[in-house]
């Protein structure tokens, strides 16, 4: 099968899988045999970003009230809050439906996901005819964000700038400008993403602009599962980019990074449909991807680099392109993929987790999808090395949570098979590619209520990633800011690595806690790398490194956490340069446990738009 023949299937997959939201959108009866009381009302309230503090009977000063003032009048003249319809569109129920107590969390669980809403709270208060009345209160976040994140590594450098409207004109459309130049990657582009296509829940996301070498494009629809209540979901996406691959270098060799010129075209359609009770799911999909990688710079494109200074860049010799050369392997095909899973998971909220004050949903209890990917036809690949290949990916996640403590853990297996044309040519396995991460938070003393978070929590990580018998280019790295904090991102390739840390993440008590939640966090990681089989690998040994840091959440209550850190690696010769990052936090609950050098490696997967799904 080649391209023109997914041009015909992908198009039919599109409106089926549009057709399937729009039903689904417009389901809503109420609940057959509902015991509980109908809607009667919907109320919505929609407070600003800062409320003015009023004083208390202790004699409040007025220094917090004035620059509460100034603050609430500039939100007013600078963000514009969300529209009703917005919220009101992502409600899983309207008047006349049941206010069952499953309904009422999943709608506040779907708010508070909202980027632009810093909470949301959703109730139900029925009144003496045994009617409810439904109050839905959210406080929105500040949407207009210049984001910039220096470091101090061999000199002070700004990784990233942005310029971001993530609810432009109040009706949840996001749109932004953004530079990043991290070594080998210098993006910059622009975005435009809005999370209620025409009315309905589709959510449209468009991305594009130059790399180093060339151009990206991204650009996706997808219908998502609805809280634990939604039975469809539909992606389609498609993305282009021409980039270089960085491999890095180990300390004494003569150049820092050797840069392999790589070009990805990717395309998939993917139905989901999940049936069962919330709480224990069985979920179903299936759909077509394509994809065309190719290295159309190699060998001559290879270039070395001295210094991690990619605008200056020479001619790699034969050794190095020799290195490079098992993991330059292009291909183009059409795979034909499917997905089933069992789903067990519920939701709790926690307060001060990843955010310093804020409210936090947490999934509990279990889930296993598995992905299987067959190819359409022979897959292309050089040197008449032509074949089927059959993929295949799995995912595991297991999570618990008591009156102190929560514990979340995922691990993600994916590879492939591959089946030459040629009788005499044997089979293998290739691209294996293996990630795992715990997390176990716990707060020292007995249980709090919901308002008062804890002042200490204490954060238990382990994560770990590696790769055998890669054909497309892999490499991973132990430093950085998620392994150890205190080297570079670019120190100690290797092919296998695991990392552990522990945090303690301390709440301050102090002026304007009204205005931002402040925080301090002292850490301290370890972890080694092995060589295996990458271009220039090394085993690391055991290796450590320990810092400080503060957390800012603005305003408060916040999600988000802005945190400085400062940290510095422990080696048996003494401790080495101070390494200073302004970013968020390595381990967020929110986040999962993804390595993201592993996933620039990981071949398309037609479950990867499902597996993020909470």
């Amino acid at each position: 099968m080649n391209l023109r023949h997914l041009h015909r299937i992908v198009p039919g997959l599109l409106v089926w899988g549009i057709a399937a939201g729009r039903d689904a959108a417009a389901q809503t009866p109420p609940a057959p045999g509902c015991a509980g009381p109908a809607i009667a009302e919907i109320d919505i309230v929609s407070h600003s970003i800062y409320q003015t503090p009023e004083p208390d009977s202790a004699g409040e000063t007025g220094l917090e009230r004035r620059v509460g003032g100034w603050l609430n009048a500039v939100a007013r003249k600078l963000h514009r809050r969300t529209k009703r319809e917005v919220i009101e569109r992502e409600l899983l129920f309207a008047v006349g439906d049941c206010a069952d107590e499953l309904t009422l969390s999943e709608s506040g669980r779907i708010l508070r996901a909202l980027p632009f809403l810093a909470d949301a709270d959703v109730r139900a208060v029925v009144d003496a005819d045994g009617e409810a009345r439904v109050e839905v209160e959210t406080r929105e976040d500040w949407t207009l964000k210049l984001d910039a994140r220096p470091e101090w590594e061999d000199g002070l450098r700004v990784r990233h700038v942005s310029v971001t409207e993530e609810n432009l004109m109040g009706r949840g459309i996001l749109a932004g400008l953004y530079a990043t130049q991290r070594d080998e990657e210098r993006d910059l582009g622009g975005q435009l993403r809005t999370i209620q296509t025409a009315g309905t829940r589709m959510d449209t996301h468009l991305t594009g602009g130059r790399t180093r070498t060339g151009v990206f494009f991204t650009e996706s629809l997808t219908y998502p599962f609805v809280g634990e209540l939604g039975r469809w979901a539909f992606v389609e996406s498609y993305a282009l980019r021409e980039d270089l691959f960085p491999y890095a270098a180990p300390a004494g060799s003569p150049f820092t990074n050797a840069s392999l010129p790589i070009q990805t075209r990717y395309a998939e359609a993917t139905l989901g449909r999940r049936v069962g009770v919330p709480g224990n799911l069985t979920v179903l999909a299936g759909g077509m991807s394509w994809e065309d990688v190719r290295f159309d710079g190699y060998p001559g494109g290879v270039e070395v680099v001295s210094g991690f200074d990619f605008s200056v860049r020479d001619t790699a010799d034969q050794a190095t392109i020799d290195a490079i050369g098992p993991q330059v392997d292009p291909r183009k095909g059409a795979y034909l993929n499917l997905l089933a899973g069992k789903r067990r998971i519920r939701f709790l909220t926690r307060r001060g987790l990843d955010a310093v004050r804020g409210v936090q949903d947490v999934r509990v209890g279990t889930q296993a999808l598995l992905a299987l990917g067959g190819s359409l036809g022979e897959v292309s690949h050089p040197a008449g090395q032509d074949g089927h290949e059959l993929r295949g990916s799995l995912s595991l996640f297991a999570g618990g949570a008591g009156p102190t403590w929560v514990f979340n853990s995922e691990l993600t297996l994916s590879g492939s098979g591959f089946f030459p044309a040629a009788p005499a040519a044997p089979s293998s396995l290739r691209d294996l590619l293996g990630e795992f991460g715990a997390a176990l938070y716990w707060r020292p003393g007995a249980p709090q209520n919901d308002s008062t978070p804890h002042r200490h929590t204490l954060v238990f990580g382990l994560t770990g990633a590696g790769g055998w018998n890669n054909t497309l280019p892999f490499q991973l790295t132990l430093g950085g800011s998620n392994g150890l904090r205190g080297y570079d991102r670019e120190d100690f390739p290797a092919a296998r690595r695991i990392a552990a840390t522990i945090e303690d993440r301390i709440t301050l008590d102090g002026p304007f806690r009204d205005l931002v939640d402040l925080g301090l966090v002292v850490f301290a990681d370890v972890g080694a790398g092995w060589r295996g089989d990458v271009p220039f690998g090394t085993d690391s040994g055991l290796l450590g490194s320990a810092g400080a840091g503060l957390r800012i959440a603005l305003p408060s209550g916040a999600r988000q956490v802005v945190r400085v850190d400062l940290a510095l690696p422990v080696e048996a010769g003494g401790l080495r340069q101070l390494q200073f990052r302004i970013g968020a936090d390595g381990i967020r609950l929110l986040d999962g446990f993804a390595n993201r050098q592993l996933r620039r490696s990981r071949t398309a997967s037609p479950a990867a738009a499902f597996l993020g799904i909470n």
